[in-house]
């Protein structure tokens, strides 16, 4: 099976910031930028809006640095996730990510990562300029 991942094309970004409400409301039915597993930001220089996300690395710095297993493999061995019965809330996963791309939300007091919302990403659905897309790692 090939493994998805959501990839990103930041010359197609416009920085409408769609895909941020998308996922904070997927994910807590409330728009909140804090809460999202994605963020985009404007970057000057390159006159360009780059996107931090979860890579769903293969070896996840972020998981073998939990102490207690809580950042899983999901059973198809597809995405990685957070397992919130299991974190304790030490954040040493945000440290470990190479790409920035653990967050904390202080609105619900836990980090959070890109789960690609089990395979459906609510963010690529409302990329009106498809900047963001589910498709096959081969293509990262």
């Amino acid at each position: 099976m090939k493994q998805r991942i959501l990839l990103f094309d930041a010359g197609s970004c416009t920085g409408c910031l769609s895909c941020v409400t998308a996922c904070s409301m997927a994910h807590t039915g409330a728009v909140s930028p804090a809460s999202s597993r994605i963020h985009i930001s404007f970057d000057p220089l390159e006159n360009r809006w780059p996107a931090v996300y979860c890579r769903q690395c293969t070896a996840a710095p972020c998981a073998k640095v939990c102490p207690v297993e809580a950042i899983r493999l999901d059973e198809r061995q597809e995405y990685w996730y957070v397992d919130y019965e299991r974190c304790i809330g030490c954040m040493l996963c945000i440290d470990a990510c190479p790409l920035g791309a653990m967050f904390y939300d202080p609105h619900h007091e836990q980090v959070i990562k890109c789960d690609t919302c089990g395979g459906e990403p609510a963010c690529v659905k409302v990329c009106a300029t498809q900047a963001l897309a589910w498709g096959d790692a081969a293509d990262r």
